[in-house]
């Protein structure tokens, strides 16, 4: 069987993987660094890239003409504007800069939000494409006017290693400018917006063939043989969600644990109800023209930036020690809520994450956790409570009832949590597998060279070959 390269992006660290549905292997890891310059964040893209450049030449040396194809798939929301020759107009922002702070207030001004949630069918985030999008007209309105295309950030690495411009459909659905109802960008919004058309192109399906590595590309890495450029499910949620093991029946409530925790459905049709809306769900394209029904809520960023400030101190954090201390403190009843955005911005000398959880545990009743182990259990089991009042809403929103939940991602590691949400969910927790968007990226690859024949038979191999275990509620 051919081997496949998955260029799998998260918001902490990307890695290059080869494989397919049987066997896959991690060739690179790198951390997907962003960079903060006169009070602004950006992504540092040309980094970036050429992490992935090694990781790939990397992967050709050890695998030669195995390797058949690749495909890329990142976060939602972010993006490049390039100009009529295809470079890019300015640096990437990241989607936590704060340029986007009171921009849903003025976009809702000028569209009410149930009419944009009802042409959308998506949450409203202070982060989505359209809100970074107002806030550059505002702000730099000479670069957005010599724009020519608009890219997302996995569109654009596609570009540079194919030489081919496209929009894939899952990633175009996360930028509150596309209609889940025509499968289109939304014109009526853009123009709202007094945004340029022409800056949106058609969208493509996922598992669409773009084209083959750029001749100069090809020849840098010294690659002597075509690999086919194919963009996946480019949405690494669409491409987790694709990975999803079915044995626990048809369409399962799925969470895909990481940075974020994306708890969720798919359904045939977009839900754009005033309750969906009220209770911040979003309806995003998935593959096999389903509709990814689901709510963000944050999730191990919270975390990260905690462990990210005592390593700063100088502490050494061992996750097998945290995690034993966080055992140990399971006692302590706090918690935080995640869904609040007061979570949402990175550590500052004057906020940092950890005085953010310690002061929403006070202010909710709770003692104020004394420990490194009381502050994971307060950031988990509020997860675990948030993940509860979440399936609730959608078990009623949709009209069924979920028996279990599929947890998939690098989240599906934490026992800890897991075993807190099948015993506050009431619920069997089925965690695995843990590289889900690695497979769902390969999965689509094989469809699109014809080695699987669709979605359902790359599942059945994922459920053989996937390490899947269940907790079960105490």
């Amino acid at each position: 069987m051919s081997k496949h390269i998955a260029i799998d992006l998260g918001a902490s660290n990307g890695r290059v993987i080869v494989g397919n549905l049987d066997e896959i292997e991690v060739v690179h890891r790198f951390i997907t660094q962003n960079e903060r310059v006169l009070g602004e964040t950006y992504w540092d893209l040309l980094y970036i890239f050429s992490e992935i450049k090694k990781g790939i030449k990397i992967a050709v040396k050890k695998y030669g003409s195995e390797i058949t194809s690749l495909g890329v798939d990142t976060w939602g929301v972010d993006y490049v504007l390039v100009d009529q020759i295809g470079a890019p107009v300015s640096l990437p922002y990241h989607y936590r800069d704060s340029r986007t702070d009171g921009m849903i207030e003025e976009v809702t001004k000028k569209i009410s939000k149930q009419t944009l949630f009802d042409r959308t069918g998506i949450a409203f985030q202070p982060f989505n494409t359209l809100y970074q999008l107002y806030a550059m007209k505002k702000y730099r309105a000479q670069a957005l006017q010599i724009a020519d295309r608009y890219l997302s950030i996995p569109d654009i690495i596609t570009y540079w290693l194919s030489g081919v411009m496209s929009n894939e459909i899952t990633h175009a659905s996360t930028t509150q400018l596309f209609n889940p109802h025509t499968y289109d960008w939304d014109d009526k919004t853009i123009d709202d917006l007094d945004f340029d058309r022409g800056l949106f192109h058609k969208v493509i399906k996922s598992g669409t063939i773009v084209g083959t590595l750029e001749a100069t590309f090809q020849k840098e890495l010294n690659i002597e043989h075509p690999i086919k450029v194919i963009a996946v499910a480019t949405h690494d949620t669409a491409s987790a969600v694709a990975a999803v093991p079915t044995s626990i029946g048809k369409n399962p409530l799925y969470i895909s644990s990481g940075t974020w925790s994306l708890l969720g459905v798919e359904i045939d049709q977009p839900i754009t109800s005033l309750e969906a809306l009220q209770s911040g769900f979003t309806n995003e394209i998935g593959v096999n023209d389903t509709i990814r029904f689901l709510k963000n809520i944050m999730g191990m960023w919270i975390q990260q930036e905690c462990v990210r400030h005592w390593q700063n101190l100088g502490e050494e954090i061992n996750w097998k020690a945290l995690d034993d201390e966080t055992v140990l403190e399971l006692d302590y009843q706090g918690y935080i809520d995640p869904l609040d955005n007061i979570y949402l911005k990175p550590n500052t000398p004057e906020s940092l994450m950890v005085d953010r959880v310690i002061a929403g545990c006070v202010s909710a009743g709770f003692e104020t956790p004394k420990n490194h182990g009381q502050i994971m259990v307060a950031i988990y089991r509020g997860l675990a409570r948030a993940y509860k009042n979440s399936i609730e809403e959608i078990e009623r929103i949709t009209h069924r009832s979920y028996p279990a939940i599929h947890v998939i991602g690098g989240g599906c590691k934490n026992e800890i949590l897991n075993q807190l949400t099948a015993d506050i969910t009431k619920k069997d927790v089925y965690a695995g597998p843990v590289e889900a968007t690695a497979l769902g990226n390969l999965l689509l690859q094989m469809i699109a060279t014809h080695e699987i024949k669709d979605i359902q038979e790359g599942r059945d191999i994922i459920i053989k070959t996937q390490k899947v275990r269940i907790f079960s509620p105490r």
